[in-house]
């Protein structure tokens, strides 16, 4: 029972700990645009992108 609460504690520190984290992106990305440092794309380059990105992880994968 004990390992039940120790479970429930570790994953609300975690929770905060990435809502801490997500929070410091978002500044951040916020500061850069306010800076004008921030670079935006088309959504054709995004998906472009990712489509690369995703051929290229499952490529990786067939290695193993």
């Amino acid at each position: 029972m004990n390992s039940i609460i120790t479970y429930e504690v570790d994953e609300k520190d975690n929770q905060i700990s990435h809502d801490a984290w997500l929070t410091q992106q978002v500044n951040a990305a916020f500061e850069n645009m306010e800076n004008g440092l921030a670079v935006f794309v088309s959504n054709e380059e995004a998906n472009s992108k990712m489509t690369e990105f995703k051929a290229k992880v499952r490529a990786k994968n067939k290695l193993y």
